[in-house]
Order: C-alpha cells, then sequence, then structure tokens
C-alpha cells in the first residue's frame, strides 16, 4: 500500500498514439497503453516488478476525468483481450479487489509490426531505456505549452519512429496535462490525423478527423471512390458489434482493408453474416471479411434484379443502408429489415 501512496505525489503526461489507436481502435484504449507503459518503466525501475497497482478511481484521476469509469473498464477489457495487458487480484491479499495490470510488450511490438510502419524501427525496451537515461526515475510533471521548447529534451522513440514521452522536472504539486501529439508524416499514408482540442470530452469516433489534412494514414489506394472518416467508422463499429464466437477483432489490416476495398465492404458483410448464420463454426471472422473484401464475395442468395440493384445503390448512397443479403438490407444500426419493406419506405432510388 506504501507504492500507491508515493505514486500520488507524481503525475504523468498520457499521449494519444496514433500507432496505439490504430490497433486499438479506441480512444480509452490507446491513451492507457501509454499510461502503463509510463507506469511499467518506473515499477521497473524502483520496484523490479511490471505488475502495476492502479485502482480504477485512480487511472480516472489521472486521465483527468476525460473517460467515465465505464468507458476505462471497457478499454481495460479490450486490451486484456487482445493480450496487450494481463490482469491479476493481488496475491498476497485475497481480500484485496483491485485489479494489477501488466503490460505485454512482446504482444504489442506484433501488433504495431501489422501497421507496416515503414520509418525507424526502435523497439521499448526498458533495461536500455535505464541504461541510457539514468536521469528518468519516477513519473515527473509536464506542461503542454512547454513541449514546444523541449526538441532538445527528445529522450526515446517508439516502435514505428513516433515520438516519445518527454519528463522533466517541474514543481512538486501535482499535475497531469493531456494533448495529442503531431505525428510525422508517413510515407505509405494518405488519410488525415485526429486532434482532440483543450481537453474536450471523448469522442465517439476512434480515428481521424476529416478537417485535418496536415497528417497521411492509409496506404494509397486506387479507386474512383474514397470514403468519409466517418463512413469508415460506422463501418468498423458495425463489424465490431457482429455476435459471432469468437468475437470480431479491428486492427489494422481490418482499417486498411475497409479503405482499399471500400465498393466491396458492403457484399463482404453481408457475406460474412451469412456465413455466422450458415457455417458450422468461423474460427477467424476477420479472416472471412477480409477474403470476402478483397475478392468482392458476396452471398449465394443475393439475387437482386437490376431495379432492386439501382434502389440498393442509391440507399447506400444515402446511408439508409449499408448492406444487402438475399431479401434483407441492414441499416446503419445493424438493423435487419426486410428489402420489400425499406422499398417502400423509401422508393427514391427507383
Amino acid at each position: 500500500m506504501s507504492s500507491i501512496a508515493s505514486t500520488e505525489r507524481f503525475s504523468i503526461l498520457v499521449i494519444l498514439r496514433r500507432e496505439y489507436l490504430d490497433i486499438t481502435g479506441n480512444f480509452c484504449a490507446a491513451k492507457l497503453i501509454e499510461y502503463f507503459r509510463h507506469w511499467t518503466k518506473w515499477k521497473l525501475k524502483n520496484h523490479r516488478t511490471a505488475w502495476i497497482y492502479q485502482p480504477l478511481k485512480k487511472i480516472y484521476l489521472d486521465l483527468m476525468g476525460e473517460h467515465s469509469l465505464h468507458v476505462i473498464r471497457s478499454a481495460i477489457a479490450l486490451l486484456d483481450e487482445m493480450g496487450i495487458i494481463s490482469k491479476q487480484k493481488n496475491p498476497g491479499n485475497g481480500q484485496d479487489r483491485t485489479w494489477q495490470y501488466k503490460l505485454n510488450f512482446e504482444v504489442l511490438n506484433k501488433l504495431l509490426e501489422l501497421g507496416r510502419c515503414k520509418t525507424e524501427p526502435s523497439r521499448f525496451n526498458v533495461e536500455q531505456h535505464h541504461r541510457s537515461h539514468p536521469e528518468v526515475s519516477k513519473p515527473q510533471q509536464h506542461s503542454a505549452v512547454e513541449l514546444e521548447k523541449s526538441e532538445e529534451l527528445k529522450t526515446e522513440i517508439l516502435e514505428c519512429g513516433q515520438e516519445g514521452v518527454y519528463y522533466t522536472p517541474e514543481s512538486e504539486s501535482p499535475e497531469i496535462t493531456h494533448f495529442v501529439e503531431n505525428i510525422e508524416q508517413d510515407n505509405s499514408t494518405t488519410e488525415t490525423d485526429t486532434h482532440e482540442d483543450n481537453f474536450s470530452a471523448p469522442v465517439v469516433s476512434n480515428f481521424q478527423d476529416e478537417d485535418s489534412g496536415d497528417d497521411d494514414y492509409a496506404e494509397p489506394v486506387e479507386k474512383s471512390v474514397q470514403p468519409s472518416n466517418q463512413e469508415v467508422q460506422e463501418v468498423l463499429q458495425q463489424l465490431r458489434d457482429i455476435p459471432c464466437t469468437p468475437q470480431f477483432r479491428l486492427n489494422a489490416e481490418i482499417q486498411r482493408t475497409v479503405r482499399r476495398c471500400w465498393e466491396n465492404v458492403p457484399g463482404a458483410i453481408a457475406y460474412l453474416k451469412e456465413a455466422i448464420r450458415t457455417w458450422k463454426g468461423i474460427k477467424s471472422p476477420e479472416a472471412v471479411f477480409v477474403a470476402a473484401c478483397k475478392e468482392g464475395r458476396k452471398p449465394e442468395a443475393q439475387q437482386a434484379k437490376s431495379g432492386v440493384t439501382a434502389w440498393f445503390e442509391w440507399a447506400r448512397r444515402e446511408r439508409i443502408v449499408i448492406a444487402m443479403s438475399g431479401e434483407v438490407v441492414y441499416t446503419p444500426d445493424g438493423e435487419a429489415v426486410e428489402l420489400a419493406e425499406m422499398m417502400r419506405r423509401f422508393p427514391g432510388g427507383e
């Protein structure tokens, strides 16, 4: 318990890293990876253990209340499910209900490799960091304003050549500053980045804003239709909500495939849903979706006539529906509605 009290004297700079956002698709989860990464370094330096004892309310306060306890719980569950973190109860006290967390760097590095980053490869290594940076022994305070003057204080580069977390001594009063760092342009990307402004409320979208045109994201795609970030987010959310076992997991490959094969996405979603209903079992729904998207597969039952096809294309452009399987169409909310009923409700495309 003494270690808990001692940590309250310090504060950390929680940075939203885009490479973490790419692999989780969740703002809170991406921040928690950086949060746990920082505390892991400090614990290894001072206590020789990678297990972090942090009550949920303490995490909530360290994140400046930007995410509710429910959102934080869900983000931790996502990281645990992806294998990025491990959880355990206090082995020395069976009545202690507070979880202990450990960041699994091997899993994290493998997921980062899937992002196909082409900048300077540099894996995080705690021991190497402390040998080269002995002055970093505990969480320090930071000010977002002073980051503009800290170019000479850069001390670390994580995987994919992104900027690291910089710690400089300040006054002893606890203070936590959150900001979204500017990401250097990746030669292999074409989409845009998201920036949160001045401690704004959590954003529903897990991707980039359409208005930020300085940074690129996705690999070049050769197609006439470029999906908006909102459209991509709706598709990713629908994939995440598909009821299947095992649960559909988003990753960098899924996101790139959706952008690169946008015209095939509706048919691929319908194909996956039909496969879930009709196949005996699916070991990897992600692989089924990616293959259907790349190869343009559609459900066998999808035999729409020319008039129906014209109506469906119109309804999809108007965001009335996003997919069709046989005589059933799917709304952006994931609701399945009879095709004839939807055509009666919205006759504009005929």
